[in-house]
């Protein structure tokens, strides 16, 4: 099994709280990350530990649970614990604070697949989507500002 690894970092003009708040409203991400299409927080989870299904679809729907581990309003970690679609789906967050209005946002990524996915699949993922999935985290938090 092969895995990509994608790390990222970027400026964005929102405030850290508001950001941090948006990232871990896991079951919001529908509403403005496309392919996510269900999420859902299971019982049992705290301010600083979740888990998290995810349903995603790309040409068809996958179904993975992930594992959070957060500290308000810095980092936010994950962990695969179960899925039909990834091997290997974990990464984090960083946010440092620059001023007021702007946050250092720092991203990671690990991916693996239990299958072969074809290269435009994974690239998808991890290289188109990435800047677009930033985009989107920073709209919802300019909107919820």
């Amino acid at each position: 099994m092969t895995t990509s690894k994608v790390k990222r970092e970027r400026l964005m003009n929102v405030e850290i709280n508001t950001l941090y708040q948006v990232i871990t409203d896991f079951e919001h991400y529908p509403e403005f990350v496309s392919e996510v299409v269900g999420a859902k927080t299971l019982p049992g989870s705290t301010d600083t530990r979740a888990l998290v299904r995810f349903e995603l679809e790309i040409i068809k729907r996958f179904e993975y649970l992930l594992e959070f581990k957060m500290t308000r309003p810095t980092e936010v970690k994950w962990k695969l614990t179960r899925s039909n679609f990834f091997k290997v789906n974990d990464g984090a967050w960083s946010l440092t604070p620059v001023d007021a209005s702007h946050t250092e946002a720092h991203y990671e990524l690990e991916v693996g697949f239990g299958f072969l996915v074809p290269g435009w699949v994974s690239r998808k993922l991890t290289e188109i989507n990435l800047p677009q999935m930033f985009d989107h985290f920073e709209a919802r938090a300019k909107a919820l500002s």
